[in-house]
């Protein structure tokens, strides 16, 4: 098999998506590396070479073998997912793991951010809701200065 270096989109956006998917289970930190050599749930050896910052998503297409469709897959890990009740507390929760640097992703009720002791100090200290869970990395991601990229 060759190297990949683009990815065909969101399977949920082809056109015309092959009937069979074979996973590529990757972690936050890998889904943002360009560059790796991974082994599909299928057992398929797959070389990525991507353009220098672009990361992958979840749900993103890296090639088509067939009827199969290679689909990156946000491998489960162990976070906190953090629930604000108000503008002003999301707000709050969001400056606090942006300070730390915390890598984050949103839902649409949630923050999610890998479990940590620290943040979990500061998160009960300012009554934050949250629970730490087994689950995929997935959901928006913002980047600096307002850039950002969406996990499909």
């Amino acid at each position: 098999m060759g190297v990949v270096t683009e990815t065909l989109g969101p399977i949920d956006e082809l056109a015309d998506a092959p009937p069979q998917e074979d996973a590529l289970l990757l972690t936050s930190e890998e889904r943002a590396s360009p560059h790796m050599l991974g082994r599909t749930q299928g057992g398929r050896d797959v070389r990525i070479s991507l353009p220098r910052g672009q990361e992958l998503d979840e749900g993103e297409v890296l090639l088509i073998d067939g009827q199969c469709a290679v689909v990156v897959r946000a491998a489960p890990e162990e976070l906190f997912v953090v629930r604000a009740g108000s503008p002003i507390d999301w707000a709050i929760a969001g400056y606090q793991l942006g300070n730390f640097h915390r890598p984050v992703r949103f839902t649409d009720d949630a923050m999610l951010t890998p479990v940590d002791p620290m943040v979990a100090d500061v998160l009960t200290r300012l009554g934050f809701s949250f629970e730490r869970r087994t689950m995929p990395f997935a959901g928006r991601r913002v980047g600096a200065y307002g850039a950002h990229h969406h996990d499909h």
